[in-house]
């Protein structure tokens, strides 16, 4: 062996020894920087951001896990349902209430309230004032009871009874609810047979009454009574007048027509108004005789 290969052998060993040592420095150090990362990886930040001029990304740290088992706080989303405007029912004035009224002395501006009923009616109850022995007149069957409000001579409200037709039952309670709230006074209103059929006798009592099965005076014709639909109102005090006649004779004085009393009837008056709106005329009017009494559907 030259010597030549024997210096190349030795530069080839010391350059591998060389290499060896380089390598272990290298591994040491390597060893030696990982600990040192790791015993200073619990002093970075929480959150670490670097942004480079030239990218477009970060890369970011992620903080280590906390010991702490509280919930991360979570900032809520807004709301999206718009909350009602407040009440405004305290500021709106209260619905007003009725008032309480004391009433002033005597009747009231309205006046009672008018009552009426209708009521089918018996041979019984008719009494006197139906004679079976007349075929001419209406039949109990065919006539009703009304039970009517009107006023009293004495200013108060009475209840009164009168027999008509029942064609006309419905029509005469009208016409009494006129007469009522025209508060024209009617002194007594109960049935004839009150007073056994007497027509002059109920004329005398100045009782208001409606069927009565009778002829018309000193003829043997049935009088519209007796067909239930003629009412002869106040009639002592609106009598029958013919010349010197007065019918009943107890109401001459009121023969005067001029009188004006509470009571009478006179042309155009609430109670001839309300009879003609119902389709009755009035004796009142008649040629021969003026019977101021007397209101019937026949005109007689």
């Amino acid at each position: 062996m030259t010597l030549r290969r024997q210096q190349r052998r030795v530069l080839l060993g010391l350059a591998g020894a060389l290499v060896v040592a380089t390598v272990a420095y290298l591994v040491a150090r390597s060893s030696s920087a990982d600990g040192d990362a790791v015993a200073t990886a619990g002093t970075l930040p929480a959150l670490t951001t670097t942004t480079t001029a030239d990218a477009a990304t970060a890369t970011t740290t992620r903080p280590p896990r906390s010991t702490t088992t509280a919930a991360p706080v979570t900032e809520a989303a807004p709301s999206t349902t718009v909350a009602p405007p407040p009440s405004t029912s305290a500021a709106r004035p209260a619905a007003p209430q009725a008032r309480a009224t004391t009433a002033p002395a005597g009747p009231s501006p309205t006046g009672p309230a008018y009552r009426s009923s209708i009521s089918p009616v018996t041979a019984e109850d008719l009494g006197a004032s139906w004679n079976p022995d007349i075929p001419a007149c209406a039949r109990p069957e065919e006539l009703r009871l009304l039970t009517v409000s009107h006023w009293g001579y004495d200013g108060e409200v009475h209840e009164g009874r009168i027999v008509v037709h029942a064609r006309y039952a419905e029509a005469i309670v009208e016409v009494f609810r006129k007469v009522f709230e025209a508060r024209f006074p009617i002194e007594r209103m109960v049935p004839v047979a009150a007073y056994g059929g007497d027509d002059g006798a109920s004329m005398r009592d100045n009782n208001t009454s409606g069927f009565n099965c009778r002829y018309v005076a000193g003829t043997t014709r049935v009088s519209e009574h007796a067909l239930g639909q003629a009412i002869d109102v106040n009639p002592l005090h609106n009598p029958y007048v013919k010349g010197g006649a007065v019918d009943p004779p107890e109401g001459a004085r009121w023969a005067d027509r001029t009188l004006g009393e509470p009571g009478m009837i006179t042309a155009g008056d609430a109670v001839v108004r309300a009879f003609a709106e119902a389709g009755w005329t009035w004796g009142g009017t008649w040629r021969s005789g003026q019977d101021h009494q007397h209101f019937s559907a026949g005109g007689r």
